[in-house]
């Protein structure tokens, strides 16, 4: 979310622009921002099994393969399903790099939902939840997020530019489920994506 938001501003002097993706309807998003808090609502559903979306979603030491702009992403305490996750990422416009950096708890309940609490970053709050249920071949996953900023700017941005970002995001990690369950990947035989 940090990586959004922060990459909103950034692109807030094209604001007509469009994804090429044809999928990208297929993901319907809600935002409110009362200029204190900004909540992010956002649904789709993958043709995927339940066990493939599971392991796409939760493999956080491989997410910056997978979602552009994350520079690096890793855990680096686990205790039970509870994981500290370190993230950062990059954020180039005009040959200008911007640098962001995040440190979550997050809290599985495996193959079902995981939540998110920021504790230090970019953020004065940030909590999100993803959750999944699957009726067979499609999963359907459901997203969540609480943001309270701590950068003045990021209270004025615009629904659109936020929507955007969060758009863009979700479809990576959805056409990223998708290419694994073809390719036939499974919680018991996951490597490290290429």
């Amino acid at each position: 979310s940090t990586y959004i938001l922060a990459k909103s501003i950034l692109a807030a002097e094209s604001s007509n622009r469009q994804s090429a993706n044809e999928h990208q309807d297929d993901i319907h998003i809600k935002i409110r921002n009362n200029g204190q808090k900004i909540v992010i609502d956002a649904y789709y559903s993958v043709p995927a099994d339940l066990q493939s979306a599971w392991a796409t979603l939760t493999d956080f030491n491989n997410i910056h393969n997978f979602i552009k702009g994350v520079a690096s992403s890793k855990i680096t305490n686990r205790t039970g399903n509870i994981l500290t996750v370190s993230q950062t990422a990059v954020i180039r416009l005009s040959g200008v790099s911007f640098h962001f950096e995040s440190v979550g708890e997050i809290t599985l309940v495996p193959i079902k939902e995981f939540s998110t609490r920021m504790i230090s970053g970019n953020m004065s709050k940030m909590s999100e939840m993803t959750q999944i249920t699957s009726d067979g071949d499609q999963t359907y996953v459901s997203y969540h997020a609480d943001i309270v900023p701590n950068i003045w700017i990021l209270k004025y941005i615009g629904h659109s530019f936020i929507e955007a970002e969060a758009r863009e995001r979700l479809q990576q990690v959805r056409n990223e489920i998708i290419r694994r369950n073809k390719m036939g990947f499974h919680p018991s035989k996951m490597k490290p994506s290429p």
